[in-house]
């Protein structure tokens, strides 16, 4: 009865460290990635390095194809280790490594443009692709670790405090650029290295989870037995066949994400501090969005969240153009254009508790990692749509690449409607 006791008494404990482990990792994470945002920070530093509509669109390319491409074949491996802490560890490592090579390659900057240019896609490449070795596993010890009752609790603390502290990145960024002192490359450097320190922070969260209970294993199949088990998931699954059109199509939202930051500057003549204002408007909208999207997905379920996601995502195009309009008839545009980014911070926080927490309840437990593998991997396509942005820009124009992503992403909205309520079944 005394060893029953001091069993419960240990796994509340665990459960407890865990949650708080987990949430701080997120939180300051979130707060890292603010300062390296893909579809802010870093296309306006690139900006200053090459004026390409293409090599701009790169950037978002390059970090979304990290986090996607290499989850497949990180899922075979997770399938087969019992834990899954220390390939989290590893990718977090090579992360923060290539975060301060990134700050490094901004210093060449001061003598030749290419080289830094050169040096920044080389280590960003690296960092993206960190990360998505992390995906995976840390998504599996995520499920593991947070038992389902807590799960809304855990997606409102960590987006509301993430969203509340990377709220005020955004003035930070602003108040660094606007510094007439420091100028470029060092104001970016500044904000480049306050993303290693919280990277920094995030990491050593991290390493205060327990993992002591080994996870269920498929022994690892062969490369060419384990691709031909997959189409047997979507042939046995129509849920996760669903889940997948509907994150496909939604994944359309990157398509013009980059290039919000040069319309503004280019076609409704904003200064270039205005991208701190974007960054603290883009946190808001996931501040928000967190909070009631972690009530609604305990209340309604992951479906309802996925659905409002969609109305979301179709937006920012729309008030892209609505911009442009006002603008060309001497009309306030301003607070219009700011709300663009406060519904990409919204969309951010629905595909995370909307899609993911699907995928989670519809995913067999030894399948897991798998079925987290090929949601990533089989959108990883899709990370090449700011290039192809960049192309329908330099070719034709902002307007063309705006409706070109709205038809899609209305798509993604008719297509969310065909989910099953799998919270109710």
């Amino acid at each position: 009865m005394e060893q029953q006791k001091e069993h419960n008494n240990y796994q509340e404990k665990k459960i407890k460290n865990n949650f708080n482990a987990l949430s701080y990792d997120s939180i300051f994470f979130n707060i890292s990635t603010s300062f390296i945002d893909a579809g802010t920070i870093i296309p306006s530093f690139v900006s200053m390095l090459t004026t390409s509509p293409v090599l701009i669109g790169l950037t978002t390319t390059i970090r979304n194809c990290g986090w996607f491409l290499p989850q497949l074949l990180v899922a075979r491996k997770a399938e087969s280790l019992p834990y899954k802490k220390p390939l989290v560890l590893i990718g977090a490592v090579i992360y923060r490594i290539a975060l301060f090579s990134i700050i490094l390659s901004a210093f060449l900057a001061v003598k030749s443009t290419a080289l830094s240019l050169i040096f920044f896609y080389l280590f960003f490449t690296i960092m993206s692709f960190a990360d998505g070795i992390t995906g995976v596993p840390w998504i599996d010890l995520f499920a593991k670790s947070i038992p389902v009752n807590l799960r809304g609790r855990y997606y409102s603390k960590t987006q509301f405090l993430s969203g509340s502290l990377s709220f005020v990145t955004g003035f930070i960024i602003k108040g660094i650029l606007n510094i007439k002192t420091l100028i470029f490359p060092y104001n970016y450097i500044l904000i480049f290295s306050l993303a290693l320190f919280f990277a920094f922070l995030s990491f050593l969260s991290f390493l205060r989870l327990i993992e002591d209970e080994k996870s269920k294993t498929n022994s690892a199949l062969s490369l060419i037995e384990y691709f031909k088990g997959i189409p047997l998931v979507f042939k046995n699954d129509r849920d996760f066949s669903m889940l997948m059109i509907v994150n496909t199509l939604f994944r359309f939202f990157f398509l013009p994400l980059p290039f919000y930051i040069t319309f503004a500057r280019t076609k409704l003549s904003l200064p270039e501090d205005i991208v701190g204002i974007f960054v603290s408007s883009q946190m808001l909208g996931f501040i928000f969005a967190g909070l009631i999207f972690g009530r609604i997905n305990d209340i309604y379920g992951s479906k309802r969240v996925i659905k409002i996601t969609g109305y979301l995502i179709s937006l920012p195009p729309v008030l892209a153009l609505l911009s442009l309009l006002l603008f060309s008839k001497n009309l306030p545009y301003v607070p219009i254009y700011i709300l663009i980014f406060m519904l990409i911070g919204a969309t951010n926080s629905g595909i995370w508790v909307g899609i993911f927490n699907y995928l989670l309840k519809i995913a067999p437990e030894e399948k897991r990692p798998l079925y987290i593998g090929l949601m990533n991997t089989l959108t990883a396509p899709t990370t090449f749509l700011p290039i192809l942005g960049g192309f329908i820009v330099e070719k034709f124009s902002y307007i063309h690449m705006f409706l070109f992503a709205e038809i899609f992403l209305i798509s993604g909205l008719f297509a969310s409607f065909s989910l099953r309520h799998i919270d109710e079944c």
